[in-house]
């Protein structure tokens, strides 16, 4: 089709699931066509970084579908958090639900696709699976061969208003957990598709002016404790971003903004507010007389999103969120996500002891329980099976070291099979 039409359109729109981003931007910049790319940007860090270094090195306009990034309410929660309120910021928690259907088994059975749906080719690059409508239609995105989770679906969201503020660029370690599903069958056999809640974990070395600094996401109903400094009377957002500093703690909306407002939206003139535009700062005893600051950063909002990338395009300059930027957010996202599907790759289980890894393959770490889970003495030997008195097995998560620079994990070769997936070789696009 591409070729077929190159000399007819100006720009290309990419709005398909994750998994044929990549080939579809690359192709439009190929053809120096102006791109605007649903986020994540690609399904795996390989392709981000491809994608990046063509946005680079195009002439072209791109932006990214993060349609909260640079409003009003996410530009007062950057200035709120680098007006030093809060001091060095240490951790960063941002939580969300769970958006699609998780911690499924592959389906077993084949059904038809709708009609005039060419199945093949919406698979496309990714392994064939037989049609079934747990994938589609809009149920695609927590199956890995197809998405990157809630995780990556949501991340760009929230990480537009904070990752390069507090250069997140470079975390040097990731660790996830996530829940097993169970049905009335047992333990359901969820290795391709993501958990219902997740927990993940990404560690950022001392850089610049920031110091050592933990960043952590929750999904599926799970929040970070509440801050000691949070009053009785306040709950906890539904979701939401929580910044620990030296000097106190701001909470604000996921997207951005006042966490006591509807999402996307900033109070009106003569509205009483709890705490201020960008986020309620903590405690309120220590910030009862701080300001709002004045608004500085360059502003887009919602409905001026898609109008913004065409003015742009028309212009011959950068939109506002080009697809670059994304490529920061997504590969940061995409690490995360990453080590949720590490976490529940299947492995053979051994005779291993007590901590060590006694699935070969596996990134969890398997310690022997008995049936009552209490943890066996490191020199206890093997708990025997009987009718009566079935062994089971707590795990706990490992820390996945990611060399950035050099696009691998340094201590897990599974991982580094998701960074860089093959595709279907009647798919395999080369620029």
């Amino acid at each position: 089709m591409f070729d077929r039409e190159e000399k007819n359109f100006d720009a290309l729109i990419v709005a398909t699931p994750d998994h044929w981003h990549s080939h579809l931007a690359l192709a439009g910049l190929a053809m120096n066509k102006h791109i605007y790319c649903a986020k994540p940007i690609t399904r795996t860090i390989a392709e981000e970084r491809r994608v990046k270094a063509a946005c680079l090195q195009s002439g072209v306009t791109t932006k990214a579908s993060i349609q909260d990034s640079c409003t009003s309410p996410a530009r007062a929660t950057t200035e709120l958090l680098m007006s030093g309120a809060i001091g060095p910021v240490r951790e960063v928690h941002f939580w969300t639900g769970t958006h699609s259907p998780s911690g499924l088994a592959r389906p077993v059975e084949a059904q038809t696709p709708p009609a005039g749906m060419d199945w093949d080719q919406w698979c496309g690059p990714s392994p064939a699976r037989p049609y079934n409508k747990i994938y589609h239609y809009g149920s695609w995105r927590p199956w890995w061969d197809f998405g990157t989770g809630n995780l990556g679906d949501v991340a760009c969201h929230s990480l537009h208003v904070f990752h390069d503020e507090l250069e997140l660029g470079t975390p040097d370690w990731i660790a996830a957990n996530a829940c097993q599903s169970f049905s009335l069958a047992g333990a359901v056999e969820n290795s391709e598709c993501s958990s219902i809640a997740n927990f993940v974990q990404w560690h950022l070395p001392a850089r610049g002016k920031h110091p050592e600094t933990m960043a952590y996401f929750y999904d599926g109903g799970l929040q970070p404790p509440r801050p000691l400094s949070m009053p009785l009377d306040m709950g906890m957002p539904g979701r939401g971003v929580m910044f620990v500093g030296d000097e106190g703690v701001l909470v604000s909306a996921f997207y951005g903004g006042s966490p006591w407002l509807p999402d996307h939206t900033l109070s009106q003139p003569g509205q009483k507010l709890r705490g201020l535009p960008g986020g309620q700062l903590l405690p309120e005893s220590r910030f009862k007389d701080f300001k709002q600051p004045e608004p500085t950063l360059t502003r887009c909002e919602r409905v001026d999103h898609y109008a913004e990338w065409i003015r742009s395009c028309k212009a011959g300059k950068k939109s506002i969120t080009p697809v670059e930027y994304a490529c920061g957010l997504t590969e940061f996202a995409l690490l995360g996500s990453l080590a949720e599907r590490r976490y529940s790759t299947p492995g053979v289980r051994s005779g291993a002891g007590y901590g060590q890894n006694s699935r070969s393959d596996s990134a969890v770490v398997w310690i022997p329980a008995s049936s009552d889970g209490h943890v066996h003495l490191p020199d206890a030997p093997p708990v025997a099976s009987t009718a009566a008195y079935a062994p089971r097995y707590w795990r706990t998560s490992k820390v996945l070291l990611w060399d950035a620079k050099a696009m691998r994990f340094t201590n897990d070769d599974v991982a580094n099979g998701y960074v860089d997936m093959p595709y279907r070789k009647e798919w395999d696009y080369k620029v």
